[in-house]
């Protein structure tokens, strides 16, 4: 028994064992159904040929077994689990004489299905002695403290909000509320609207008709805009035009609607002397008549 015959070479080629006779203490004795179960992979078998052959008792938590072997934790855990699903391996939890919970597993080299039992309260019964009813360990609600009446908390009081000028209705306050037409951003509140209109007013007094004067509010607005007030406020101050000239008021008085007077544009007329056709703004003697009369006054 201390010599080890080779086998007979095959003669397909193929794996040839050689072996050394082992004491028992020094091998153990695995089923082939662990070792060559298709569902398991390599890593799972090899897991469990290990665990088959440590001692009873022995820690095979998932941080031992990973610092006893190369893989991590995480191939530990998933070997472990297809050894559980194939029927080698069994969790249960037990609870100890004490009353502390603790995990028993129960490693089998040949799968089964898990056992559909009740966990047992006491592992290692004893018949001579008397059961001891476990004490009552529902936990005792503690009274609640009594409540103190809390008065509520006083707010503070808040002070009404200012009223809002009046706005007149004239020609300044119109254009700045229709500045928001032209870009909704420009939205003014009345008091703004009251502050800003003795500026829009100095436009006016430039000789700036309406439109000029929402042009040049509105022309290349800023992207974003926080306060239109402010903005609108700087470009009346800073960009006010220079009085522009006039020309003097005609001394004359306006023609009528409808017409035009006729001392302003000459016309055919007959003479009242020879009715002698001439051109003139008024009524009255042709040249030749007028020169007529003028040489018989001489």
């Amino acid at each position: 028994m201390d010599t080890q015959h080779l086998s007979a070479p095959s003669a397909r080629g193929g794996v040839i064992h050689d072996n050394v006779p082992l004491a028992e203490s020094e091998s153990t004795r695995i089923s082939n159904g662990l070792l060559r179960d298709p569902r398991l992979s390599f890593v799972a078998r090899g897991l469990g040929g290990f665990i088959q052959s440590l001692p009873d008792g022995t820690n095979i938590s998932i941080r031992a077994l990973t610092a006893a072997a190369s893989e991590g934790e995480v191939r530990v855990a998933a070997a472990l689990r297809e050894l559980e699903a194939a029927g080698y391996l069994e969790r249960r939890r037990v609870r100890l004489p004490g009353g502390r919970l603790v995990t028993r597993t129960v490693s089998r080299d040949t799968a089964r299905p898990a056992e559909d039992e009740d966990v047992d309260p006491d592992p290692d019964p004893d018949p001579d002695r008397t059961p001891v009813p476990e004490p009552d360990r529902t936990p005792v609600p503690e009274p609640e403290p009594a409540r103190e009446t809390v008065p509520p908390p006083v707010r503070p009081l808040r002070a009404k909000p200012a009223a809002e000028p009046p706005v007149p209705d004239d020609r300044a306050t119109r254009l700045l509320r229709s500045l928001s037409r032209v870009d909704p951003r420009l939205m003014l509140s009345s008091r703004d609207v009251v502050r800003l209109a003795p500026g829009v007013r100095r436009w006016f007094a430039r000789a700036m008709d309406d439109e000029e004067i929402t042009g040049a509010l509105t022309a290349c607005l800023p992207v974003p805009m926080t306060h239109p007030a402010g903005l609108l406020a700087h470009r009346l101050d800073h960009f006010l035009p220079p009085a522009r000239f006039l020309p003097p008021p005609d001394p004359r008085p306006a023609a009528p609607r409808g017409g035009i007077e006729i001392h302003d544009v000459p016309v055919f007329m007959s003479c009242d002397d020879s009715d002698r056709t001439f051109r003139s703004s008024t009524p009255g003697l042709c040249e030749h008549c007028e020169a007529g009369s003028v040489d018989t006054a001489a």
